[in-house]
């Protein structure tokens, strides 16, 4: 998913509707989201290189939603509606 499809799902909603994480199809649990944080906050992997060895690619940019607290049970109906 991009940050342009999740914008578009999230466009049908009042935006004071709250969001939540819900994970784990088979014994799902919901969860608040702590945060957004995208991959360029990460440090890179620089030290970990000797000057001769060959450095991969850097990852292309990524935005990761943050788990928060488990909430309560979920519902598993929910990858059905995906």
């Amino acid at each position: 998913m991009t940050v342009r499809d999740l914008i578009q799902h999230l466009e049908e909603y009042d935006e004071d509707t709250e969001v939540r994480l819900m994970s784990q199809e088979n014994w799902p649990f919901e969860y608040s989201i702590k945060g957004v944080v995208h991959n360029d906050l990460f440090p890179d992997d620089e030290d970990e290189y000797e000057e001769d060895e060959p450095r991969p690619e850097p990852p292309p940019p990524m935005v990761y939603l943050v788990e928060g607290s488990q909430l309560c049970y979920g519902n598993k109906v929910a990858w059905e509606c995906c």
